[in-house]
């Protein structure tokens, strides 16, 4: 990558004489935007537009260019989601493959990291504050990915069967990452993918996925939830059991449902292709689950995990205090969650005797996302490859959060220093930011605000504790997860007999 006058590029609309960035790649000649001691660029297309026949198709790479000037000093469209604010929806496209790229000025084989975005796989996008680890040393991008039903759809009418459209679009970012990184001073043999909620589901998925293999060298899951049951293609009463202990949800009833919210019924793929995105996205509630195909996503994580069906790859997973915060919009019944729960273990209160509060929503986000990462560091260990886990219980602004709140490191890594400069806050994302460049440097992540050594779980399998907001304790901890190990075994006791 190298810096080159803006008036020596046509039409920028720049006539001042200072140094832009610009990178050459196949597609054509990008044009970026030096900040301080970093260089970005952005909305840059590494897949076709999925729109008219490749809606509901897997990505196709994006094709060679002219050698033509191209200004990436702006974002890219996001996914095309359910919003109510009229300037989020006037950013939304269909032609939303694009990804953003931060780089340390001079950089050389620098590490990269690749952040994938949350949003439960039904919104959210690629525009964060990426200089912050250009900054520490490490070459970021953020892709945007396919959401909702125009990324996970399994219906009659589509030839395309692989369902799981925005994974693959995932792993067409990853190999243009490989394939380009190294333009921007990016070292494509040293990738790291990390990313919360939906995102740490999507590093978690991809562990799995045979043609994601070779494609990152460590992988962070924040609050992913690789123990939640998926959707299912062709579901069987040899399944693993759905959230509340019923028989697994078929993909195609849960795209109807959607449709049908969106006032669209039995259509043929012709009429479906010409539906407007934002109709499609419309009968959008709650989350979006990705599915169990039998191609792309052959079997949730942790029974892949457990099967040996993983990248052995250098490994952290963790959640926060209160990711229960998130229970309201998952869209499920408080009730019908307890009453679960009462018929399952009737002394599960036990483990929460400290939350009686907040002890279902403390149960909620300890079994979506907590329970994931010990479950998925402790396999891995068991691989023979390094894995290591936290617990991030720090005090949110709002007091009422009873810790950590789910996607709350999110902005700990990308806004406190911003937002919050001076602060706790600030202090706190640039401790995850030094052990999350270090692991990526290094394959071991460095310890966080004087708490110890980070030491591996095949080492020591205590949590490496990030704070004490709620007042939680190991012993505590270690309660909720033997209570919750019972829960999953319970769930996944047929679709687990292979493993």
């Amino acid at each position: 990558m190298r810096a080159e006058r803006a008036g020596a590029l046509p039409r920028t609309g720049n006539l001042n004489k200072s140094l832009r960035p610009v990178v050459t790649l196949p597609q054509g000649r990008f044009q970026g935007r030096a900040g301080d001691g970093y260089n970005a660029f952005s909305g840059i297309p590494y897949a076709e537009p999925p729109v008219g026949e490749r809606r509901w198709r897997p990505p196709e790479p994006r094709k060679r260019g002219g050698v033509f000037s191209i200004d990436a000093t702006r974002f890219g469209p996001i996914a095309p989601q359910a919003v109510e604010s009229k300037d989020h929806a006037a950013q939304m496209s269909e032609d939303c493959l694009n990804l953003n790229v931060w780089a340390p000025q001079g950089a050389s084989l620098a590490p990269v990291m690749v952040w994938i975005h949350g949003g439960g796989f039904c919104q959210g996008a690629n525009r964060v504050r990426g200089s912050v680890f250009a900054k520490a040393g490490v070459v970021l991008v953020a892709p945007n990915y396919r959401l909702g039903l125009l990324g996970f759809m399994a219906h009659p009418s589509l030839p395309d069967q692989s369902a799981n459209f925005g994974l693959l679009d995932l792993v067409v970012a990853l190999r243009w990452v490989h394939d380009n990184i190294a333009e921007f001073g990016g070292d494509p043999n040293n990738v790291t993918v990390f990313g919360v909620s939906a995102g740490g589901q999507a590093v978690n998925l991809l562990m799995t996925m045979s043609t994601a293999a070779g494609l990152f060298s460590q992988a962070i899951a924040q609050s992913g939830y690789g123990t939640w049951p998926l959707l299912r293609a062709s579901p069987t009463l040899d399944d693993p059991q759905d959230t509340l202990g019923d028989l697994a949800h078929a993909a195609e009833q849960a795209a109807e449902q959607t449709l049908h919210r969106a006032g669209v019924r039995g259509l043929s793929q012709k009429a479906l292709l010409a539906l407007p995105p934002a109709e499609i996205v419309s009968g959008q509630r709650g989350f979006q689950r990705p599915i169990v195909d039998g191609s792309v996503v052959i079997e949730e994580p942790g029974i892949c995990f457990a099967r040996g069906v993983v990248h052995k790859v250098p490994y952290i997973a963790g959640a926060n205090s209160f990711d229960g915060s998130v229970m309201p919009s998952y869209q499920i019944d408080p009730e019908s969650y307890q009453a679960y729960w009462q018929t399952l273990a009737t002394n599960w209160r036990d483990a929460y005797t400290s939350d009686e509060q907040q002890a279902l929503q403390r149960l909620f986000g300890d079994d979506r996302y907590l329970f994931s990462s010990w479950k998925l560091t402790n396999l891995i260990a068991a691989s023979g490859t390094s894995a290591f886990r936290y617990y991030l219980d720090i005090p949110a602004a709002d007091p009422l959060h009873w810790g950590t709140p789910h996607g709350f490191d999110g902005f700990l890594l990308f806004d406190a220093e911003a937002l919050y400069p001076n602060s706790n806050f600030a202090g706190w994302g640039q401790s995850l930011i030094r052990a999350w460049t270090a692991f990526a440097k290094t394959g071991r992540p460095s310890s966080l605000q004087g708490v110890g050594d980070w030491l591996a779980v095949d080492v020591d399998p205590s949590w490496h504790r990030l704070g004490a907001a709620s007042g939680t304790s190991e012993a505590e901890l270690t309660a909720r997860m033997t209570l919750l190990d019972l829960r999953y075994q319970n769930r996944i006791r047929s679709g687990a007999s292979a493993v």
